[in-house]
């Protein structure tokens, strides 16, 4: 049974034991409810007490004697339980808080992942798997809690704050990710990364478009605007319901997606009866052939330019959507 479920337990009984002296004053000595509550309270307290009026019928004193024993009991459990719970809450916590920082301080080139929601939790997934080493970095202490929990070294606190950054090493970290909520803290995190540290490799999310041009602006080396992505690729899987995979290959400065696309080969296409150096399908519209599966069931992967085409062929083929479009047609 965990601390906090013992402490639970114990106050679960002290209330019951309340009830238990309410009730046998009721009915042993006939008093009020208010009077039964008060004398079971001050004598399970220890604060004193006093018979009524008239006294205590011997049933009565019988069960006082009981109430003493059992209420003070559970009492004093309970204090003691408390007490317990609460030092180690501060001791642990400060223990914990300390290794944590000693980790942090043995980290060389880690990642600060700004923000603990749900993206920032799909960014540490994919990063741990990799063998990444990360500190995560949040205000709110159960996501705090979330990412201590699976092994991450964390530093409590607002990611806006330098401070805040510099206990989470920035100046020994190879790159920092600002995934928090909010465009406005993501643009603070980012301005203060690229003047206190520039040697970082800065990256942030945005949800909007003009705070993805501002947030770029301060200096931050990518971008990225997870809804504006979204709605895009959910269009374009509606568009061209062929289409198996998304590639982003980042050159230049920039960020340029690239699509994966089948299409089968109609009767009809110029294309049928001709090598795959004959169709020129790479010099004229730039798409890359990755394979090609047969009417057979069988597949060829990294075809050869010598390969003959034929009729109900798939192509599965890599470009920009300009060119998997202008492709789209001649097939």
């Amino acid at each position: 049974m965990t601390d906090r479920l013992r402490l639970l337990s114990a106050i679960a009984v002290v209330f019951g034991v309340v009830l238990f002296g309410v009730v046998g004053y009721v009915i042993i000595e006939d008093l009020s409810p208010v009077d039964a509550l008060y004398d079971t309270v001050i004598t399970i307290s220890t604060v004193g007490y006093a018979e009524p009026a008239g006294g205590l019928s011997q049933a009565g004193r019988v069960f006082t004697v009981v109430l003493i024993m059992v209420g003070v009991g559970s009492v004093f459990y309970t204090a003691a339980v408390g007490l317990e719970l609460l030092i180690d809450e501060l001791v642990g916590g400060r223990r914990l808080h300390r290794r944590e920082e000693r980790m942090i301080a043995k980290l060389e080139g880690h990642t600060i992942v700004c923000g603990y929601g749900r993206v920032g939790r799909g960014v540490a997934s994919r990063l741990s798997a990799h063998d990444i080493d990360m500190v995560i970095v949040d205000g709110k202490e159960d996501r705090i809690d979330r990412a201590r929990s699976r092994g991450f070294a964390t530093v409590h606190g607002d990611a806006t704050n330098e401070d805040t950054l510099a206990a989470a090493g920035w100046e020994r970290a190879k790159a920092l990710i600002a995934c928090v909520h909010s465009d406005s803290e993501n643009l603070s995190i980012v301005l203060s990364a690229r003047v206190q540290q520039p040697h970082l490799y800065v990256l942030a999310r945005a949800s909007e478009l003009d705070a993805e041009r501002r947030i770029r602006m301060a200096g931050a080396d990518r971008v990225i605007a997870p809804s504006e992505v979204g709605a895009e690729r959910l269009a374009a899987l509606v568009l061209h319901p062929q289409l198996t995979e998304f590639v982003d290959i980042a050159a230049g400065g920039a960020l340029y997606e690239f699509r994966v696309v089948e299409f089968e080969l109609r009767p009809d296409s110029e294309f049928v009866g001709k090598t795959l150096a004959e169709s020129q399908i790479r010099t004229r519209l730039g798409v890359s052939i990755l394979a090609i599966r047969h009417d057979d069931g069988s597949a060829t992967p990294n075809p050869s330019p010598s390969l003959p085409l034929k009729p109900r062929d798939v192509l599965v083929a890599i470009g920009t959507a300009d060119q998997l479009e202008k492709l789209e047609k001649l097939v």
